[in-house]
């Protein structure tokens, strides 16, 4: 089989398998024991409390859906949110309506349109041309 055809040295090292030490992960890739992980689970938490204080149910909803989705924008807006409250620049709760508005308007890349116009020179090839000076 396979196993005869490997040098002697790599059978022998598929032999001791025996995974990875936890020395070699990266740091923030196992959240139990990185303590800066936490922080940034903390301080979700805390921006969870401020939008369910100053958001619709409906409009925290669609945030959340959107959040699944496009997660920079949906951050972009909690982030956008939390600076408002926090200001105290937020005139009541905001609606589902308020929400799709500032996700409309408040875009990191606006979508472009592209508008194709046709021009009509005077020039229409059917009629004008017989194709007699190519004979």
């Amino acid at each position: 089989g396979c196993r005869e055809a490997l040098p002697r040295k790599q059978h022998s090292d598929m032999d001791g398998m025996t995974g990875i030490d936890a020395s070699e992960i990266p740091e923030g890739f196992m959240a139990d024991q990185n303590g800066g992980d936490n922080k940034a689970a903390e301080r979700q938490a805390q921006i969870q409390g401020i939008l369910e204080q100053i958001m619709e149910p409906a409009a925290l909803e669609r945030l959340q859906r959107i959040k699944i989705v496009r997660k920079e924008k949906a951050e972009a807006i909690e982030n956008q949110l939390v600076q408002m409250a926090t200001s105290g620049k937020l005139p009541g709760k905001i609606s589902e309506t308020r929400l799709i508005q500032m996700l409309e308007g408040g875009g990191d890349a606006p979508q472009t349109k592209v508008k194709i116009q046709r021009r009509n020179y005077g020039i229409d090839s059917d009629d004008d041309d017989n194709d007699d000076d190519l004979l």
